[in-house]
Parts: structure tokens; sequence; C-alpha cells
């Protein structure tokens, strides 16, 4: 379990960066042995705002699925068997042999090419889901990769509603102000700088941070030199200084 803790404090942690969140997705992948990994958050299909985060996929075979999400009869047979919370294998669920679609055994399942996927629905707020999806080409998941995605299904709930609820909100009005520092950010800055300026105010130095992040030295080098040019700060300690004394008007 603290294997999956880690991973979704790093989900916590990248905000709303896409860049950060599909590197934790393909990190926890990678992990459990996924070719392809896929996390889905927000209304179900053609029903709302949606959010994507994928690894081992390219972006047409992703828009393909996305278009013929409503004919996906793995999904539609896992719904309807009451399996939504569970991970569920899904060529086991469904053997290929019991599906009468021919559209899907033409078109879809050629199209994605996998032979072994778990994959699992939780429910979360006003409607909203959650969706982890992994495949591999040529040979099964192992019994602790398949615990390690249930666990992670249950971790990431908390999360995707608390992604969902700061996104409305700051969709509303506007991104948030560090902790309870005195200053509001500007605007110009990016979600993985505005970590980098949280982590800052809390004490770590450079080489921390890249380790809490799992980036390159160079990347923490690179926002930390963005941050200082975007707030009008010479080095680090004035920027401290700025976040609990406010930015001039």
């Amino acid at each position: 379990m603290e294997r999956v803790q880690y991973w979704v404090k790093e989900l916590l942690e990248a905000g709303e960066s896409s860049d950060d969140l599909n590197r934790i997705v393909r990190n926890f992948g990678h992990f459990l042995g996924a070719d392809i990994s896929l996390v889905f958050l927000g209304s179900p299909p053609f029903k709302g705002k949606q959010w994507i985060l994928h690894d081992g996929i390219n972006n047409n075979d992703l828009g393909f699925y996305l278009r013929h999400s409503r004919d996906d009869i793995y999904l539609q047979h896992y719904l309807s068997s009451s399996l939504t919370g569970h991970m569920a294998t899904l060529q086991e669920m469904l053997p290929i042999k019991k599906i009468s679609d021919g559209w899907f055994i033409q078109e879809m399942i050629p199209r994605m090419a996998v032979n072994f996927s778990v994959s699992g629905i939780f429910p979360i707020s006003d409607g909203k889901i959650l969706s982890l999806s992994f495949h591999r080409y040529n040979q099964p998941f192992s019994f602790k990769s398949h615990q390690l995605m249930q666990q992670l299904l249950e971790a990431l709930a908390p999360w995707g509603q608390f992604f969902i609820a700061r996104n409305t909100l700051e969709s509303l009005y506007g991104s948030a102000p560090i902790s309870r520092g005195m200053l509001r950010l500007p605007d110009t800055l990016t979600q993985a700088e505005h970590n980098v300026v949280s982590l800052l105010a809390q004490g770590y130095d450079g080489s921390e941070i890249t380790a809490i992040r799992g980036v390159s030295k160079e990347t923490t080098k690179s926002q930390i030199k963005s941050i200082l040019h975007k707030t009008g700060c010479r080095h680090q300690n004035q920027l401290i200084n700025q976040i609990y004394c406010g930015f001039e008007k």
C-alpha cells in the first residue's frame, strides 16, 4: 500500500499539470508492467467535462476509442455485471468467443491490439467517475500487479474528488493562493511552477524538490529560474520574503 500512497501523493503534488500527471501515470503503469495505461476522470463519455491521462497509446488510437466508447462491449458488460468498484480482467470477464458484436470484433479489438486488459470504474461524486485501464500485448498481468491496481483504484477516488472540486473552484474564482500566505501568484505561472513555489515556501531546497517531484535537476533549475523571472525576484530568498509579505499590486 505504501507504493500506492506514494503515487497518490505524487498526483496531488502535480496539481493540474498534464505533463506531470501523464509522467506519473507512465511511472505507475511501468511499475505494474503495463504497455498502455489510461486514467479517465470526470463525466461519463459525451455527458460533460473529462480529463484523460495516458501513456503508451498514440493520439489517433486514443481518439478512435473515445469516439467509439459507447460501442465498447467490455465496458457494457462490466457495467451490467455490477462490477463497479472492482478491477476486472476483461478477457476473462467476457471471453471473445462469447462476443457476438461483429463491429467490435472486426474493428475495435484489432485496432487496440491488446490481449490482456485490467480495467475498473469507481463512482466519485455528482455522476462523475474515475476509471483505470491497463493493457499488455503479450502476457497477462501478475497477481501482485492486479492487487496493486485494485488498491490504486480505491485510493485514487478521494484524489479524483479533490481534482474535480479544485478545477471547478479555480475555473470560477481563479487559482488559489499558496497555503495561507498573503499573496496570489502571477497568473503567468504554470501549475508545475506553482507547485515548486509551494515547496520552496515549505523550506525545501532545489535538490529536495527534485526528489519529491521526480524530475531532473535541470527541470527544477529551469522552473525556479522561470519563477524568479515571472515574479521579478532576483533570488530565492527574495521570493520567499515576497510570499509572506506579498507582491506589490
